[in-house]
């Protein structure tokens, strides 16, 4: 059975993408076998997922798809990896017409994998923790079971918003701000016009330095797909 994690972020430009960049370089790094995928119908991520991850990234897209269309997918594709790591889209609540549907949150609870929340704590300390409260509590049957804190200041920084937050979820990361590792983004998604070496020569140093993989690779929730019949 392969593992699985989903990205997801409190808004859209919290980091979803770099940092989903940085989990996939590093765990490709590490000899694993990543299967990408990206929710929604988005055709630029999934070509830096494919670029790092030497396997073709998937959309999922509950609307589009329907959950069986998703689960279907899941378990064709990614039956011979050992993990693999779900991009989300905008917050991970935002779906069609104010519902659930085609959200991050409609893929992660279709899949039954967990949630790694990206938050941005620039300008902000001990407000991380009331935004990763209202996250992990709105809806019961998502398990959000690790956080990863984008756009650190400094030591300091850090500190102050890992002793605020509640002890029952993980710090698995956390992003230092710097321009150079930053995905610019444009319509549809970000800059796509990444050769594979630069992709890979420009994350695995952060994401080593940066996060705590064996936590990603090993939360406390089940994180394995039931390949379907």
């Amino acid at each position: 059975m392969t593992k699985g994690i989903l990205i997801a972020g409190t808004h859209s430009g919290v980091g979803k993408t770099t940092v989903s960049m940085g989990i996939m370089a590093a765990l490709k790094h590490r000899q694993l076998k990543v299967q990408p995928y990206k929710v929604g119908p988005d055709y630029i991520d999934p070509s830096h997922h494919t670029a790092i991850c030497g396997r073709s990234s998937r959309n999922l897209d509950t609307y589009m798809m329907g959950t069986e269309g998703v689960r279907q997918t899941v378990a064709r594709t990614s039956a011979d990896a050992d993990i693999a790591v779900v991009e989300g889209v905008m917050g991970l609540f935002d779906g069609i017409d104010s519902t659930e549907i085609a959200s991050s949150a409609h893929v992660a609870k279709t899949l039954d994998i967990p949630v790694i929340l990206v938050i941005n704590v620039h300008g902000m300390s001990r407000s991380a923790a009331a935004l990763l409260k209202g996250y992990s509590e709105f809806d019961p049957e998502i398990r959000v079971a690790g956080v990863i804190l984008n756009q650190v200041g400094s030591p300091r920084h850090v500190e102050l918003v890992v002793n605020s937050l509640p002890g029952n979820i993980p710090v698995v990361g956390t992003i230092p701000r710097r321009k150079e590792i930053e995905v610019p983004s444009r319509h549809l998604g970000s800059t796509w016009r990444m050769k594979r070496t630069t992709t890979l020569r420009k994350w695995q140093p952060l994401s080593k330095k940066t996060l705590t993989l064996m936590q990603c690779l090993n939360l406390p929730s089940p994180v394995r797909f039931q390949k379907l019949k």
